[in-house]
């Protein structure tokens, strides 16, 4: 085939291609009107009669988040937004029928939805987290705004776990995800017989049997009750399990014998310390001369939570020479303690009002002669202060006649679930 049939049959070739196209657009797309109706984005053109170029009308939403911080309140988030003083007056009246606006606490998030027209910000919803469980949601309806709020459905989770102390009991538990509040109430709940500073070693066992709650996405939200826990030591075990009496207002946790954990006050009112010095004789770090040490210390972080160690009155809480920031509470039986050298004090802590045990009444610092963070604790008997990592408190409550006969009862139900959840 020479070169001028080469050509020919390549022009044909275009020409009939040509002609395919144009019948197949004529025949799909010919009737444009029917296309109209679809859906698809619209910008509006504006005038353009004063202008040398069409302008969009641009819309979309926005959303932002906020979390309450120390010292601050729902209002002055409000405040943040493009909200007016009327806005936020009406948003305040609404919430406060879902929730004491005096109660959101520090890290509680809260989100809001805008939409934004041409770079201006108008709020449209305002969600509300008071909790892990549930949402308060308010909703512009004709310019007003109305609330409406919704439960998380939970699913509840018996987990049994068991694990070795390794370098620390937090450390440990957390390795296989147990919540941290689970840990800190674990803690707690053994602080009446074991010394955490000295008594705890490697190799010891933990075991604990507990509830969460997740959603329907299987992730956790919360946890319930600590039903069982177990700390074996290197030359002794102690075990407790859970029991409430509803009719007699009763609720705590006892030995296999149905003796009671609860002392009349905690030996370490603090979680996640050392002790750093004891009680007696010893050199003063600032002063410089020997003296009595008459409690003992325990260093941890700046700002750890410190719990009364025994329900009581407030006798004295406020500054108190070299023990700087200071809390003295009075309990039962001649008994008192006392908390030097605070950063600050838990809200609502003044004089003469009633704490229970384990509720947090300050947090560690290192006010007054201090030199370094940490908390300084006394125990008082009878006007005369001891040690309180020797002292010999009354042992807790017996159960005895129905609430026994219950107790043992609900004990083989806990081990009978536990074995099952293992």
């Amino acid at each position: 085939m020479n070169i001028y049939n080469k050509f020919s049959l390549i022009i044909l070739g275009g020409l009939l291609i040509t002609i395919a196209t144009s019948y197949y657009l004529a025949i799909n797309y010919g009737d444009i009107k029917k296309y109209q109706n679809i859906n698809t984005p619209k910008t509006q053109l504006l005038d353009t009669s004063e202008k040398d170029s069409p302008e969009l009308k641009i819309e979309y939403t926005y959303k932002k988040k906020y979390e309450m911080q120390e010292g601050e309140t729902f209002s002055q988030i409000l405040r943040k937004t493009k909200l007016n003083d009327n806005e936020i007056q009406e948003i305040i009246k609404l919430t406060k029928e879902k929730v004491d606006l005096n109660k959101l606490s520090i890290g509680t998030k809260i989100e809001t939805i805008s939409s934004i027209e041409n770079d201006v910000l108008f709020v449209q919803n305002i969600i509300i987290y008071p909790n892990k469980e549930s949402e308060i949601f308010l909703f512009r309806n004709n310019n007003k705004f109305e609330i409406k709020s919704n439960q998380l459905k939970l699913y509840p989770e018996l987990v049994s776990q068991e694990v070795e102390i390794q370098n620390s009991i937090f450390e440990s538990l957390t390795n296989v995800d147990t919540p941290e509040n689970i840990i800190m109430e674990f803690v707690q709940l053994f602080s009446f017989d074991i010394d955490f500073q000295r008594e705890i070693r490697q190799g010891n066992k933990i075991k604990i049997f507990y509830k969460k709650f997740n959603d329907e996405k299987q992730n956790f939200v919360k946890t319930g009750s600590i039903y069982f826990a177990e700390i074996q030591l290197h030359n002794h075990s102690y075990e407790l399990y859970r029991f409430e009496n509803k009719n007699e207002k009763l609720l705590g946790y006892f030995d296999s014998k149905g003796k009671s954990a609860t002392k009349a006050l905690m030996k370490t009112p603090i979680n996640g310390a050392r002790l750093s010095s004891g009680y007696g004789m010893r050199k003063h770090p600032i002063l410089g001369y020997n003296k009595k040490h008459q409690g003992v210390d325990f260093a941890a972080p700046k700002g750890t939570p410190i719990m009364a160690a025994g329900t009581g009155h407030i006798e004295f809480v406020g500054d108190n020479g070299g023990a700087g920031k200071y809390i003295r509470i009075k309990h039962m039986n001649g008994y008192k303690t006392a908390y030097a050298h605070l950063s600050k004090y838990a809200s609502g802590i003044n004089k003469n009002i009633k704490v229970k045990q384990g509720q947090t009444i300050g947090y560690v610092g290192s006010t007054g002669l201090s030199t370094g963070a940490h908390l300084h604790y006394e125990v008082w008997f009878n006007g005369k202060r001891i040690n309180p990592m020797t002292m010999k408190l009354p042992s807790g409550k017996k159960l005895e006649n129905n609430d026994l006969e219950a107790f043992l009862k609900l004990k083989e139900e806990i081990d009978i679930e536990m074995n099952e959840a293992s």
